[in-house]
């Protein structure tokens, strides 16, 4: 009787794994050098594993001594492929300046939203107008 218990344990256990990696698990969606010096660069992560067109994403700027400054937020995407998932240069916009990296997507509060993280480590939000035509 104890070893079905302790497979059934297992079992459970395991599920919950399964889950918990599809829901908080982290899908590298663009990793984009600064032009000017490749010390400094951005990453951008889907947070779960999960299709469907509403997505946590973390912005983690990066310089040579590690983590500068991060930003969570909430986008959706606007891939019309099946199934749905957060890219570059369709759902995401990446752009680097002299001292700063903006990074622009579309949400549902704003309708579009850009982050400007700058080396020092300031980060700011403007709202946007994203041109979708679905």
């Amino acid at each position: 009787m104890n070893k079905k218990r302790i497979k059934i344990g297992v079992f459970i256990i395991f599920i919950i794994l399964c889950g918990a990696f599809l829901l908080f698990g982290r899908k590298k969606i663009a990793t984009v050098h600064n032009p000017s010096d490749n010390n400094y660069y951005i990453k951008v992560y889907q947070i779960g594993y999960m299709y469907t067109t509403h997505y946590h994403c973390v912005s983690i700027l990066y310089g040579p001594d590690g983590e500068i400054s991060r930003a969570y937020f909430e986008a959706f995407s606007t891939d019309r492929l099946k199934p749905r998932y957060m890219r570059e240069d369709q759902n995401l916009y990446i752009e680097w300046h002299d001292d700063y990296v903006s990074v622009r997507y579309a949400d549902h509060a704003t309708k579009g939203t850009i982050r400007d993280f700058y080396l020092d480590g300031r980060i700011t939000s403007t709202p946007c107008l994203w041109d979708v035509d679905w």
